[in-house]
């Protein structure tokens, strides 16, 4: 019993952690993920099990049109194109976790995609990059643009106190005049009908006493704090156009762009002509630079406003002279009456073309940093690529200059460069940098570069509820079909039956388990090729049995038995399972160079579960049928062979009373 308690331990531990696999739909172990809340068991479902999107491509060749103005006719592509746009698109799809593609090629240009449990194409169109231009440009920083004026488009300035009353719409020719009598003449009448003649000298006393009154909170108030200094200028109707103009693109600084990790605010500057005049600059609003060099606005009120009504702006100078001891006598100083006021926009940045698109670029790939072990996205460009990147950073290495990548004109990232880099691969690091950022960026960088244009012809969802009504039934069979093997084994094998069952059962939970770990995508015809390999882990039991069976009718023990009908079966079950596997190798070929997904899957699946049945049919029925055999149960032959049991020579030499 002792030799083969490590065999029991350890498919009891086998047991244990298929159990656990399959227990939690979803398994996380550092990095390693597995499993779905959304899936039966967590397993990873094929499209017609599980539902997501349908996508078809077709490529995009065009010859050189004859004449300008007319389009060119379209060229076929070839089939070793097709093949490295079909690896491209699955390689991305792979990387980005959206779930097992299936990509087959449709005739000589079309390219089928199919993602199960993306229900929403546009997330897989994204990677896949149907019109991806990949772009890097020169950004330049802190770009003075001078904001010209003719003469007389800048009215007059001056300094005021910037309060609420200021920004009051303008009253218009005798309005105050008007209100002021009607309010006069409603008091008047509101008094005539509370009070009566006889009340005149008390009224005449309250009305003292509030006077009193009033004159002592006058004395009790504090003084009103005056709001801050702003020049308030004013223009022409063509010089406030374009003024508006300059606020509107300071203003729209402060928005980021989709994917930009920076905001880098236009600034208005100005002052007076004149060597002592000190310039100020001011933003659209209060923005703060935060530690990884992020700009944000933080609200308030805008510093550069419209007075609406009139031709006028008002520019706070709140922050204009930070070290003055008296802020408003500082600005009127600066801003005297009578100079010429000069305006420039200070541009946040300006992007430049350089020529470097996405043809340029030969990888992107996720990784990271050897020394720090921070997350990298690495790029390698190609010949032409290395000398226009090799200019681009000497020229801009040590500064603040930055290089730009746009995809589809959506800002993607905007690294510096600390030094020139000529030999072509670099890397980009980032603070905020992870994993799962790096990986998303590399995968976007690729999409710049398919080998041939594609569009998109036809997309759909693709609905889960007949897959999974499929699913419902083909399980519920497969349970029916196990419970029934379970029965026939039972009654037909007695003892040798049970034990099988329970092998069968371990064998079911294991193949589970290691579908799940891997992950196999589930299919219908994988679920197909699972029943299957149930059935042939069942025969091999069966020739176990029944070589087990002729060994007990020429008088050998049950335990010898055991031992000599495992060894004289097993030529038989590795014959059969080598030959199953190799027509599996051959499916799976035939089907990965054809594109048929459907018969690959099949494949792989039986394959998986013929290994696994042999394993089954080795460690675990032996290892039980001999610890049944060292056991008490091991006396009852007749158990072990329900068939001509009484005939069996070793009941014939048992003493009889």
């Amino acid at each position: 019993m002792r030799r083969y308690a490590r065999i029991l331990i350890f498919i009891v531990v086998l047991v244990v952690l298929s159990g656990l696999a399959v227990g939690f739909k979803t398994i996380t172990i550092g990095n390693f993920e597995r499993g779905g809340e959304d899936t039966l068991l967590g397993l990873t479902l094929g499209l017609d099990l599980q539902g997501g999107s349908h996508l078809v491509y077709q490529a995009s060749l065009f010859s050189e049109p004859e004449e300008p103005g007319m389009s060119g006719e379209r060229i076929p592509p070839t089939a070793d194109q097709m093949d490295a746009l079909k690896r491209t698109i699955e390689r991305r799809l792979n990387s980005s976790g959206l779930g097992e593609p299936i990509l087959q090629v449709l005739g000589e240009d079309r390219l089928l995609v199919q993602i199960p449990g993306v229900s929403d194409p546009d997330s897989a169109k994204a990677l896949i990059g149907e019109t991806a231009q990949l772009e890097f440009k020169h950004r330049t920083r802190n770009v003075p643009q001078p904001l010209e004026f003719e003469q007389g488009e800048i009215v007059s300035y001056s300094v005021v106190e910037v309060t609420p009353e200021l920004f009051a719409p303008p009253e218009e020719e005798g309005e105050a005049d008007t209100e002021g009598s009607e309010g006069k003449g409603t008091d008047e009448a509101n008094t005539q009908e509370s009070g009566s003649a006889d009340d005149e000298e008390t009224d005449s006393e309250d009305a003292a006493a509030s006077s009193e009154e009033g004159d002592d909170e006058a004395e009790d108030t504090a003084p009103a704090v005056p709001g801050p200094p702003g020049l308030v200028v004013e223009f022409s109707d063509t010089g406030f156009a374009k003024f508006s103009e300059t606020v509107n693109e300071m203003r729209d600084s402060l928005i980021a762009g989709q994917g930009a990790t920076n905001i880098f605010p236009d600034r208005l500057a100005f002052s007076l002509a004149g060597a002592e005049a000190q310039e100020v600059e001011v933003t659209y609003q209060q923005a703060i630079l935060l530690e990884d060099g992020q700009v944000v606005p933080v609200g308030g009120d805008p510093y550069v406003t419209e007075i609406i009504g009139t031709n006028k702006y008002v520019i706070s100078l709140l922050t204009a002279f930070p070290d003055a001891d008296d802020l408003t006598a500082e600005a009127e100083r600066q801003f005297a009456p009578g100079g010429e006021l000069v305006f420039k926009l200070i541009k946040g940045f300006v992007d430049e073309d350089i020529g470097l698109t996405g043809d340029d670029l030969a990888r992107a790939y996720p990784g990271q940093h050897q020394g720090s072990g921070a997350p990298i996205v690495n790029i390698e460009f190609n010949g032409e690529g290395t000398r226009k990147f090799a200019e681009i950073t000497t020229e801009i290495a040590g500064t603040n200059d930055q290089i730009a990548i746009f995809l589809d004109d959506a800002e993607l990232i905007a690294p510096v460069a600390e030094q020139a880099i000529t030999g072509g691969t670099a890397f980009i690091s980032g603070r905020d940098f992870t994993i799962d950022r790096v990986r998303d960026i590399a995968l976007l960088l690729e999409s710049g570069r398919l080998p041939i244009p594609i569009e998109l012809i036809l997309e759909k969802d693709v609905d889960a509820i007949l897959g999974s009504d499929s699913l419902e039934k083909s399980v519920r069979a497969g349970v029916v079909g196990l419970i029934l093997v379970f029965l026939f084994m039972l009654l037909y094998y007695r003892m040798p039956g049970l034990i099988a069952a329970l092998a069968l059962l371990i064998y079911a939970l294991m193949l589970i388990a290691i579908f799940k770990m891997l992950p196999v995508t589930l299919t219908l015809s994988g679920v197909a090729a699972a029943i299957l390999s149930v059935g042939m882990a069942v025969d091999a039991n069966i020739l176990i049995f029944e070589r087990m069976k002729e060994e007990m009718r020429a008088g050998r023990t049950l335990l010898s038995s055991i031992n000599i009908g495992f060894n004289r079966a097993w030529s038989a079950i590795r014959d059969s399972n080598v030959s199953t596997l190799i027509t599996s190798g051959i499916l799976y070929w035939f089907a990965d160079t054809l594109g048929a997904t459907v018969v690959q899957g099949f494949a792989a699946t039986l394959a998986i579960g013929v290994m696994l049945s042999m394993f089954s049919a080795i460690f675990v029925s032996r290892t039980l049928l001999r610890i049944v055999a060292l056991t008490g149960i091991g006396r009852r032959l007749r158990w072990f062979v329900p068939t001509e049991g009484k005939n069996l020579p070793q009941l014939q030499l048992e003493p009889r009373v």
